[in-house]
């Protein structure tokens, strides 16, 4: 459903903002300690963007019409 071209969809943009913006961000400032970073601008993120990831994927499954 996606094309081989790299970043030429939305959802490409967002899962790599997810994964290695979000992802990190929770991920050193656990190790760091810094709890408001972990959760809010780490966990929460996270929940958001893969919330965005589920709805573009739904909609790219929907516009792919049966299988």
């Amino acid at each position: 459903m996606l094309t081989p071209e790299p970043f030429d969809e939305t959802i490409e943009f967002v899962y790599s903002d997810f994964w290695h913006y979000f992802g990190r961000i929770a991920k050193h400032d656990a190790f760091m300690g810094g709890a408001d970073f972990v959760q809010w601008h780490g966990s929460y993120e996270l929940l958001l963007k893969r919330t965005e990831i589920e709805e573009m994927a739904e909609a790219l499954r929907g516009s792919a019409g049966p299988e």
